[in-house]
């Protein structure tokens, strides 16, 4: 009988030390796996923000116009590889032309980086250039009858 309840209190004790020790652990473990989720999302946060995506610099509507017109020049912004121009004009009698230029590094002279044209229907075409690397463009446009002009500068960074 002896044996029994000295294998009952240690049995006892055995469990109450088996249930405590969960216990007394689980402060380290909560403070570390707070810290381990604390990090995750600001590593999450700083990439979400630091994510590329397109980035209007400039959004205007020119008047109705016919010919040859062009913009305001802009700088690109420092990091911006790629540089685009979306346009559109509406009537669906005339095409639209548009030219993206840049002026070559100590004013040696100005380039037409990349060109486009498409119908005057409402739908934007895009006159794009992946690798810019010049820090002064301005866009062209060319109608042979009177339309609006709507068109967005935007880099993607």
């Amino acid at each position: 009988m002896r044996h029994a309840s000295f294998a009952l209190a240690l049995a006892t004790t055995g469990l109450a030390l088996a249930t405590a020790a969960p216990a007394l652990a689980a402060p380290a473990a909560h403070s570390a796996a707070t810290t381990a989720t604390a990090a995750t999302n600001a590593t999450t946060a700083t990439t979400v923000s630091a994510m590329a995506s397109w980035r209007t610099l400039r959004h205007e509507a020119l008047p109705p116009q016919k010919g040859y017109f062009s913009t305001h020049t802009w700088n690109r912004p420092s990091g911006a590889r790629v540089m685009q121009v979306k346009a559109r004009c509406w009537g669906n009698d005339s095409n639209l032309k548009v030219n993206l230029w840049f002026l070559r590094k100590w004013g040696a002279e100005e380039k037409i980086a990349k060109s486009g044209t498409w119908r005057c229907n409402g739908k934007y075409g895009i006159v794009r250039i992946s690798n810019a690397g010049h820090s002064l463009y301005w866009a062209t446009f060319s109608l042979s009858k009177k339309h609006t002009v709507e068109y967005w500068v935007q880099y993607y960074k």
